[in-house]
């Protein structure tokens, strides 16, 4: 009687952790119901058939997350998005996508898009998926950073190498800018940024501090910035967590970089994008110097 429960638990936890994972939709026959007319309406003269991914609600905290189902073309990114008993339909041109991000924190991964919709609408989407199904994501994510050079391979190389220097102090930081870089660009300066914390107080000899910045990697290529930061440390959670954030900003769309003084010797960098998009990363104000020539590098760049 135990062993047939202890099966049935088994059974149970794997359907659960199946129920989290998205999948690939091959046919109009495995497209759910409640999408079906709003794909044939796009799609229903289409000879192809359209890379198409189902991503499930997920619980998590503090929200539970929308179902979607994500149809890629050559040219446009679809979000069928289910908000009730209701589809809220987006289409970007992938020429009108200007930025995105991707983010990873254990089983739960997400990818946001930030652009321009057919309806000129300026908006964002995020999808948020089982770490899992991030596999199928993997086209999409080429197309929203496609390689500007293919070819020279020791050039790429060389770039990527830039990175090393950090090896022996930052090796995680190391391994996500040589990840990060792109074929064909170039690398023209990078920042590192340890975690930024405040004492609070302190309690039996043990101080108390709080989270003002997560470390983060600044890097300026000639093509794009690129950001990386550690996952914010969650007080709720006994487990560490693993992962990070990663966003990706054309410098095209970027109007301006500010520098101001805030308070506690620190110094906040203000990254203003054309979209209205506006990202703050805190430094330590030793790190002036590095932040000043990062600023003048850009702004040759114009």
């Amino acid at each position: 009687m135990s062993q047939h429960l202890q099966q049935e638990n088994t059974l149970t936890a794997a359907k659960q952790t199946m129920s989290a994972w998205s999948r690939l939709i091959e046919s109009r026959d495995e497209i759910p119901p409640i999408y079906r007319k709003y794909v044939d309406e796009l799609f229903d003269s289409v000879q192809t058939f359209p890379h198409m991914i189902w991503t499930p609600s997920l619980e998590k905290s503090p929200r539970k997350t929308t179902e979607k189902l994500i149809c890629d073309t050559d040219d446009a990114l679809y979000v069928f998005e289910k908000v009730g008993n209701q589809i809220e339909t987006k289409c970007y041109l992938y020429r009108d996508i200007h930025s995105s991000e991707a983010g990873i924190v254990l089983l739960d991964s997400w990818l946001t898009v930030y652009g321009k919709t057919s309806q000129a609408e300026l908006t964002a989407s995020k999808i948020e998926v089982n770490t899992t199904s991030l596999r199928y994501f993997a086209g999409i994510q080429r197309k929203l950073r496609p390689a500007l050079d293919v070819t020279n391979h020791e050039n790429f190389t060389r770039e990527k190498d830039k990175f090393n220097i950090l090896s022996t102090t930052h090796f995680k930081f190391m391994n996500y800018g040589r990840e990060s870089l792109l074929p064909g660009e170039t690398v023209l300066q990078f920042i590192v940024q340890t975690e930024i914390r405040d004492p609070l107080f302190t309690l039996f000899g043990k101080t108390f501090d709080r989270d003002l910045s997560p470390a983060h990697l600044t890097i300026l290529t000639d093509h794009e910035l690129i950001l990386f930061q550690d996952v914010e440390r969650n007080r709720d959670s006994k487990i560490s967590q693993y992962g990070g954030l990663w966003q990706y900003i054309p410098l095209k769309i970027i109007e301006v970089l500010e520098l101001s003084d805030v308070p506690n010797d620190r110094l906040l960098l203000t990254i203003r994008c054309r979209a209205g998009r506006t990202i703050e990363k805190l430094f330590d104000a030793a790190s002036r110097p590095e932040i000043e020539q990062f600023r003048s590098r850009f702004q040759a760049l114009r």
